[in-house]
């Protein structure tokens, strides 16, 4: 086993990292602010507390259907998908969508029509209730922990609820998803020959706004998740049961990005160090970093970033370009905020060694030469 050295790049001591919200409040019963680079909690307010969700369960429908079918895909309403209460885009039995409108209607129009029809499409021999059964493996996958869904459009049931931690993962997820955030990101959109109007309100009133989804019903109250993104920054605001919920999440959010802006720990390709090869070619080999990585930090914490470097003292040829020597670790107080392999830039083949009596015959051979000539 090769002996491991440790190098200690400690940018500064060690900090509690407790949020502080410096005075925030909101009318939400239950609300979270989360940076969704990093999942780092900005601000909680009963985070934990298992509610109502109402349409925001859509989130998690749209989520687990891109992930079940193309969105080119060619779905037939049938008449049940007409049949449900609540909000609908008032699709009529044998109307021929593709799933993309289906997803517009869904996260626009909060359409359960459109709602149960993709569930149908995607939910395989089961249907809507194999449908189901995905979104709560789909949410155990997430970490969302306080998850149970009933269905897939958000009506009330009390097998059906989360918390506003949980929705937070599952958004920041979400918007992972290219398609979900171009839909997502919507004021209008067409659902067959019908144009739809975004409900989420954020997109018009705040700058950044992104996404993501509002729900409502008398029991849940006002839901909102919604996501903003500034200077490469993307937040996730959730509150469940907000009278105020647009004047909430404006103030979230911009605490989160006066107070949290996301910072840079390491840019991904950069040079961190050299590194000894033994019996290469090339003595040295220069050791870059994998991944970009970043953070949302308050000032103050920034300066107490700890950077740890695992290397060995040296490594033998042959190394390949791209080969794993190492890795990075960056530290605020006791928590991890982040890590990335280490790898060699350049390939090192390994020295050619010449036997021990072949170098005693070229000894010969040059006496011999030596002797002729004279």
């Amino acid at each position: 086993m090769r002996k491991k050295c440790f190098i200690f790049l400690t940018l500064c001591a060690l900090v509690a990292t407790s949020v502080v919200a410096q005075g925030l409040s909101v009318s939400a019963q239950s609300a979270l602010l989360m940076d969704a680079h990093s999942g780092r909690v900005l601000y909680a307010q009963n985070a934990d507390q298992k509610r109502l969700i109402a349409s925001t369960t859509k989130i998690m429908t749209a989520y687990v259907a891109l992930q079940s079918a193309n969105p080119d895909d060619k779905v037939t309403i049938q008449k049940a998908h007409t049949l449900v209460e609540g909000s609908r885009v008032y699709f009529k039995e044998g109307d021929v969508l593709t799933v993309r409108e289906l997803l517009i209607g869904v996260l626009l129009q909060s359409g359960n029509d459109a709602a149960l029809a993709l569930a149908d499409h995607c939910g395989g021999k089961e249907g809507i209730d194999g449908f189901v059964v995905r979104m709560n493996e789909m949410a155990a996958k997430l970490g969302m922990k306080n998850t149970q869904f009933a269905n897939p459009h958000g009506l009330n049931d009390d097998g059906h609820y989360s918390t506003a931690k949980d929705m937070a993962l599952l958004a920041s997820a979400a918007m992972q998803l290219p398609e979900f955030a171009a839909i997502s990101a919507k004021k209008t959109g067409g659902v067959g020959e019908i144009t739809v109007r975004n409900h989420n309100k954020m997109l018009w009133n705040y700058d950044g706004a992104n996404g993501v989804k509002t729900g409502y019903t008398q029991m849940a109250g006002r839901c909102l998740v919604s996501s903003a993104e500034r200077n490469g920054q993307l937040l996730v605001a959730v509150t469940l049961d907000a009278p105020s919920d647009w004047d909430d999440h404006a103030r979230m959010l911009d605490f989160g990005f006066t107070n949290f802006p996301e910072r840079r720990l390491c840019t991904k390709d950069s040079f961190l160090v050299e590194l000894p090869v033994v019996a290469g070619v090339e003595g040295m080999v220069d050791v870059h970093v994998r991944d970009t990585l970043t953070r949302a930090l308050k000032e103050e914490e920034a300066r107490f970033v700890r950077a740890e470097v695992t290397l060995p003292r040296f490594v033998w040829a042959a190394i390949e370009q791209g080969e794993t020597v190492g890795k990075v670790r960056y530290w605020l107080g006791e928590e991890l905020i982040g890590e990335s392999e280490l790898y060699a830039n350049a390939t090192v083949s390994e020295q050619a060694v010449t036997p021990f009596w072949q170098r005693i015959f070229g000894m010969m051979s040059e006496l011999s030469d030596t002797s002729d000539a004279v």
